[in-house]
């Protein structure tokens, strides 16, 4: 009676243990991304308010040499 309850209790715990981990790599994951999502948007307001492409003046498309 002892072992197969030992067995289930083992075997719970080792699948709430990786259940845990997987929702803690998804959640970060999704952390990562909105933190990555909230520099891009930043940069571009940032690029808008100034007026200016990230190359400087005369640097943006299709401004080559002579055109």
């Amino acid at each position: 009676m002892r072992r197969p309850f030992l067995l289930l209790f083992l075997g719970l715990g080792a699948l709430v243990g990786f259940g845990s981990g997987v929702r803690q790599l998804r959640w970060h994951q999704w952390a990562r991304r909105a933190a990555f999502e909230r520099h891009v948007a930043q940069v571009c307001v940032d690029a808008a308010r100034s007026g200016q492409a990230p190359g400087g003046p005369g640097q943006g498309p299709g401004a080559g040499p002579g055109w």
